[in-house]
């Protein structure tokens, strides 16, 4: 039987995949989709193609204009990510929107196990973003550029995925701390 922890940071995390299903959908993944869902301007995923290429005319992100028509040799790593994000990130926001917004359970252990593989993809898939960004040809893209895409765009990615990864490993350690006492509880009797 599983046991489900209902601590106050579930609410944090509820709120985190809440905001990260619609970018992971609807801007992230818009270039999977046919072009006729959101090309045209009558179509109904437009008005996200829209956000998506005023963010490019803005910042010129070439992470998130990476396409797989576009991928090159440089950025083929990219493609990756992507598809870690759609095979990995999604289901487990989903379930955890699920699981902490429907369900109001809590997180289970193999809950939790899930989780900790996310952030911990999600924050080193975002380093090696940000790594990146170093490399980024100066004529191209002003420190300042740099400096808003690294600490206003990507940060808040690397951040929050690494505190649910700590959060998660001390909840499991915790898991496996009682089913130890539990087994030397079973041994000394």
């Amino acid at each position: 039987m599983a046991t489900y922890n209902k601590s106050s940071l579930n609410t944090v995390l509820l709120i985190w995949s809440t905001l990260q299903l619609p970018i992971i959908l609807l801007i992230d993944l818009l270039d999977f989709y046919p072009p006729s869902l959101y090309l045209p301007p009558s179509s109904p995923l437009h008005i996200f193609h829209a956000v998506k290429q005023a963010y490019i005319a803005e910042l010129n992100d070439p992470i998130v204009q990476w396409t797989p028509e576009t991928a090159s040799g440089h950025d083929s790593w990219m493609g990756l990510f992507v598809y870690f994000e759609m095979a990995l990130a999604l289901p487990v926001m989903l379930f955890t929107v699920y699981r902490l917004g429907v369900q109001r359970k809590g997180t289970s252990g193999a809950h939790e196990l899930a989780l900790l593989v996310y952030g911990f993809e999600a924050a080193f898939t975002t380093g090696v973003s940000m790594h990146d960004v170093g490399y980024w040809d100066g004529g191209v893209y002003t420190e300042e550029m740099k400096r808003k895409l690294l600490w206003q765009v990507y940060a808040p990615w690397v951040v929050m995925p690494s505190l649910i990864f700590v959060v998660m490993v001390s909840r499991i350690m915790g898991r496996i701390r009682v089913a130890d006492e539990a087994m030397e509880g079973k041994k000394g009797q």
